[in-house]
């Protein structure tokens, strides 16, 4: 157990029995961890299983989205003077010694003089049991490539998913927290780009693996597949794809490929995904919205 660190895990309507998994990965290699609840309607379970271990337990009367959700958390280990906070999700499990690795990366560069503005792990998805991909803009060009367990402790990258991420207090105190306003989808890349057009670089550990979901399934384009997730979520990927490529803190590479992935998006999952026209109303009001700079909930239903 690491007592600087305070994780703050957040929920949202979870497998109860996959939380469990998470939580029982999670407490003993932090000092302190909250859990965030987004209005989930299972609440009351979710706080029973924080009191059985001992965890503070926030409850949101709403689903407020994962960023302010996390910036909840992140006042509490602000007030509870943390050096460090760890970004969890409910679908993340960690292996043993994970959080013990990833501070000794992070103390490991810090004597190196690297500014690090966040370190994570790398992760199988649970769809695939594929390796994510590592990302770098090139000049105007993004290139990628798949990590190397075997023959690399770990690696540079430009954004950190955020669950499994150790971010130091006073990175975000310079940096500022999470971006409420984008409410979910890419909240994560968007602090990663703030983080770094102020000085900071990230990296990823390979040495622990983690086990981590995302989606709901997998569309097969032949050429590629695709992540599938509920409706509303493709609201918020065209939306805040749109409002991230207008920043001009980002870097030309990453502005023009979500420029790009504006047109894949509404391409893909307009037409082939399942609820395609359900799907294609949301993502053209999330183009709307994206072009004007709306934040916030989705304002229309799936």
């Amino acid at each position: 157990m690491s007592s600087g660190i305070y994780s703050v895990l957040v929920t949202y309507n979870p497998d109860l029995s996959r939380l469990r998994q998470v939580v029982a990965a999670l407490v003993p290699q932090v000092g302190r961890v909250v859990i965030v609840d987004n209005g989930s309607r299972g609440a009351a379970e979710i706080g029973a299983l924080a009191s059985e271990h001992g965890l503070r337990f926030l409850p949101l009367p709403e689903n407020r989205g994962i960023a302010f959700a996390q910036n909840a958390g992140i006042a509490q280990a602000e007030a509870d003077e943390a050096q460090f906070v760890l970004l969890m999700d409910q679908d993340t499990v960690l292996q043993d010694g994970a959080i013990a690795n990833l501070v000794a990366l992070y103390r490991s560069l810090e004597a190196d003089g690297v500014r690090v503005g966040s370190v994570g792990n790398a992760y199988r998805d649970g769809h695939d049991q594929k390796l994510n991909t590592i990302w770098r803009a090139e000049g105007r060009r993004l290139a990628r490539r798949l990590p190397e367990p075997g023959r690399e402790s770990h690696a540079e990258v430009d954004t950190l998913i955020a669950s499994g991420s150790l971010i130091p207090l006073s990175v975000l105190r310079e940096v500022g927290a999470m971006d409420a306003a984008l409410f979910i989808d890419l909240v994560d890349l968007e602090w990663c780009f703030r983080a770094t057009a102020h000085g900071y670089r990230h990296f990823m550990s390979l040495r622990n693996i983690m086990d981590h979901t995302i989606g709901s399934g997998r569309l097969n384009l032949g050429f590629r597949t695709v992540t599938l997730h509920a409706p509303i979520r493709n609201y918020y990927l065209v939306r805040n794809s749109a409002v991230l490529a207008a920043r001009d803190y980002i870097k030309p590479a990453w502005r023009r490929f979500f420029a790009r992935q504006l047109f894949f998006y509404i391409l893909v999952y307009g037409t082939v995904a399942d609820r395609n026209l359900i799907r294609l109303r949301l993502m053209l009001r999330g183009l709307w919205d994206g072009v004007r700079k709306r934040g916030g909930a989705c304002p229309i239903s799936a």
